[in-house]
C-alpha cells in the first residue's frame, strides 16, 4: 500500500485520528485508489464500494471554482444521518480553489467539527492554502515524483552542500559563501536543487512517520517532524515563486533567510 494508507495505519494503531486532515501536492483522481482503500479500513469497516457510499461526500471544482451551492449542497449532506458506523466522510478536491463563501464555510466546519464527520481536503499547491485551514489540518505529503537519477550531478552536489549548511553548520554563513551565488548559474539551475532539496526533506519526513529512522540523516537528526514540514512548505513556495521571480541572487537570499527562521 501507499504512504497514505501507511499514514492513517500508523494514526489509528496510535488512537491519534482527528477529523481534519490535508493531503498535499496531489488531486483527488490520481489518489481515489489509495484513499478509497483508507476509507474502507479505517472509516467505513461494512462498506465496499465507495463509488455508491451514501456517507461519502466528495467535492471536485468545476471548471475551477468552488460555487456557494457547491457548498451549500456539502453541508446538507453532511448534516443527514450516516448509514454506515455512524460516519461521514467528506472530501474536498483542489481545496485551495475555495472562494470567500466556501472557504468560511468549510473553515466553522473544521473549527467545530460534528462528532464522527471527517474532513479530507486535497490540494495540488499546499502553499496556496490559507494558513486558518492548514492549522486546523493534520497534513499529509505526497513525495515528489522526481527521482534522483533523473537530475543532474552537478544539481545534486549543489544541492547536499546547501542541505549539510542549513542542518550541520550555521545557515547564516551560506550567505557569506559567495561561490553559491556563482555555482547556481540561473534560475533553471536553483529550481533543479530546490526541486531535488524537497525530494530529500519529504524521504525524510515519510521515514520518521513510517518509523524508518535512519540516525545518519542530517535532515531527521536536526529537525522535528513539524520543523520538517515547515521546511517542505517552504521550500515548495520558493519552487513556486521561481516562475516569476527574475532575480536568482534574491531567490537564493530568500530561501536562505526563510529556512534560517524555521532553525531559531
Amino acid at each position: 500500500m501507499g504512504k497514505i494508507f501507511d499514514y492513517f495505519e500508523k494514526i489509528s494503531k496510535e488512537d491519534k485520528l482527528t477529523q481534519s486532515f490535508i493531503i498535499g501536492n496531489t488531486e483527488y483522481d490520481e489518489i481515489k485508489e489509495e484513499l478509497n482503500e483508507v476509507l474502507k479500513t479505517f472509516f467505513f469497516k461494512n462498506c465496499e464500494n465507495m463509488d455508491e457510499n451514501p456517507d461519502l461526500y466528495v467535492l471536485k471544482p468545476e471548471n475551477g471554482i468552488v460555487s456557494k451551492d457547491d457548498i451549500k449542497n456539502l453541508l446538507n449532506e453532511i448534516s443527514t444521518t450516516s448509514q454506515f458506523n455512524s460516519t461521514k466522510v467528506y472530501i474536498i478536491d483542489k481545496c485551495e480553489k475555495l472562494n470567500d463563501f466556501a472557504y468560511n464555510a468549510i473553515l466553522k466546519t473544521l473549527e467545530e467539527p460534528q462528532n464522527n464527520i471527517y474532513a479530507i481536503l486535497i490540494t495540488t499547491n499546499i502553499d496556496s492554502v490559507k494558513p486558518t485551514i492548514l492549522s486546523r489540518c493534520q497534513k499529509i505529503f505526497i513525495s515528489s515524483s522526481i527521482k534522483d537519477e533523473t537530475i543532474d550531478e552537478k544539481y545534486i552536489q549543489t544541492a547536499e552542500e546547501l542541505i549539510k549548511n542549513i542542518e550541520e553548520e550555521n545557515i547564516k554563513t551560506i550567505a557569506l559563501k559567495n561561490e553559491i551565488y556563482n555555482t547556481i548559474e540561473d534560475r533553471n539551475y536553483l529550481q533543479n536543487v530546490l526541486k531535488y532539496i524537497l525530494n530529500r526533506y519529504h524521504k525524510s519526513l515519510e521515514n520518521i512517520v513510517n518509523d524508518n529512522i535512519d540516525k545518519n540523516d542530517i535532515i531527521i537528526k536536526n529537525n522535528s517532524i513539524v520543523t520538517i514540514s515547515k521546511k517542505i512548505l517552504i521550500i515548495n513556495s520558493n519552487i513556486n515563486r521561481l516562475e516569476y521571480n527574475l532575480n536568482k541572487n534574491l531567490s537564493i537570499d530568500r530561501f536562505i533567510i526563510e529556512m534560517w527562521r524555521c532553525n531559531i
